[in-house]
């Protein structure tokens, strides 16, 4: 390769996340380095290749034809490189390096940060970063998916390779304080004269069918009056300082709640649908040992977890 209009698989790499993030400027926050010098890589790739990768608008940045024929490459000679510096510096599989660890944010604050601690006091020459992140859709070019991803609901592409792991039990919850105060809750119907609190994304948006046997109800969360929001702990605070009912609460997050006293399940005999959960990560010709390592310590640390069923 000429290095002087090339300087490696760095501009390969500052290529391939621009294509990713279509900005210039999140490419250079992600990769802590200047707009100035994301910039510049992507020139000289484009010198050295005599095409025109991006097409440059005040939206952003979108691939061309051929850039996106150099992307489904570039990939490929990222993936082989990251194979070869495995297989030369790390001949005998130890576990080391870096790995990034995407969450939502509930997940990162009562249970992924202690999995992290965990694994790298087991495991000292790993790093760890992990992110709370809590958008509802994800694509096989989402910047996250460098490395793992654990995320509810439904899988929207598929091309990305996931894997299934134990579902969130869900609830209706309230404090007693607030029950006191208000109408008597017999039937699902009842919930339309009370505030709910509801999300609306992370799987938990949208229409919710409740059942008792054969008996279902659908409740829609759009005909009646309540908050909803992107942050379940946010709207769990608010139920328990008694101003209204959590929507499909997982069981494990009330569970000392629950047992505390300091909130109840709101009809308890109606069952609420399980919510389903999975890892996603890129296919890649071959994974790290640390990445494939650490991949399957966190479905044991998620499978394993208390349940509260």
């Amino acid at each position: 390769m000429d290095r002087d209009n090339n300087r490696g698989m760095r501009d390969w790499l500052i290529f391939i996340r621009t294509a990713e993030t279509g900005s210039l400027s999140e490419t250079a926050r992600q990769l802590d380095i200047s707009t100035a010098a994301v910039s510049k890589a992507i020139i000289r790739i484009e010198r050295y290749l005599g095409t025109v990768l991006f097409t440059r608008t005040t939206q952003g940045m979108s691939l061309t034809e051929s850039g996106m024929t150099t992307l489904h490459r570039a990939r490929d000679i990222a993936a082989s490189f990251n194979a070869l510096l495995e297989e030369i510096r790390n001949p005998e599989g130890e576990i080391k390096g870096s790995v990034r660890f995407t969450a939502p944010a509930i997940v990162c604050e009562f249970l992924a940060s202690e999995w992290c601690y965990e694994y790298m006091q087991a495991h000292p020459g790993v790093r760890i970063f992990l992110d709370a992140r809590e958008r509802p859709d994800l694509r096989f070019d989402s910047p996250e998916l460098d490395d793992v991803v654990l995320r509810s609901g439904r899988i929207e592409s598929d091309n990305l390779v996931h894997r299934k792991l134990s579902p969130v039990k869900l609830c209706l919850c309230a404090s007693q304080r607030y029950l006191d105060r208000h109408p008597p809750i017999i039937h699902p119907r009842d919930l339309a004269q009370h505030a709910l609190f509801g999300m609306h994304q992370n799987g938990l948006a949208g229409p919710l069918r409740l059942s008792r046997g054969e008996e279902s109800y659908l409740l829609e969360q759009s005909s009646v009056s309540g908050l909803s929001s992107n942050n379940l702990l946010a709207m769990l605070n608010l139920v328990m300082q008694g101003k209204g009912i959590s929507i499909a609460t997982p069981n494990w997050l009330v569970a000392q709640h629950l047992s505390g006293g300091h909130m109840v399940k709101v009809l308890p005999e109606w069952q609420v649908p399980d919510l389903p959960v999975w890892l996603i990560w890129k296919q890649q010709p071959r994974q790290q040992a640390l990445f494939t390592h650490f991949r399957d310590y966190i479905e044991r640390c998620w499978n394993n977890r208390p349940r509260y069923d």
